[in-house]
Formats: structure tokens, C-alpha cells, sequence
């Protein structure tokens, strides 16, 4: 009887930190994804892949001699 009584009660505890970490996870996930974030997130993606085209086609100081 014991037994099952711990099963059930470290259950229940495993249960309820499941719940409240998601939650955290939950509210930390929805402060990230502002609408702000999310457009400087897209400008900072843009800038990288301009730099990288613009590195890409830039002449090197060895090849121009």
C-alpha cells in the first residue's frame, strides 16, 4: 500500500515540475518573440546574407595583383 502511495505521490510531483517548467518555457519563449525581435531578427539574417554575397563577390587583394 506504501508503495503505491509513494508511485502516485512522485508522480504527482513529477507531474506538477513538468507543468510549471513548460510554463516558464512557455513565458520565456512568448518575452523573445515580440514583434520587434522578430524584425530584427529578419533585418540581422538580411545583413548576413548581404555580407556574405558582398565577401563573395568582393575581388581578393591577391587575385587583383
Amino acid at each position: 500500500m506504501f508503495l503505491r502511495i509513494r508511485w502516485f505521490i512522485m508522480g504527482a510531483l513529477a507531474s506538477v515540475s513538468i507543468v510549471s517548467y513548460l510554463a516558464n518555457q512557455l513565458r520565456k519563449a512568448r518575452e523573445r518573440l515580440t514583434p520587434r525581435s522578430v524584425a530584427n531578427s529578419g533585418l540581422r539574417g538580411m545583413a548576413n546574407v548581404l555580407d556574405s554575397a558582398a565577401e563573395a563577390v568582393q575581388p581578393k587583394a591577391e587575385e587583383s595583383r
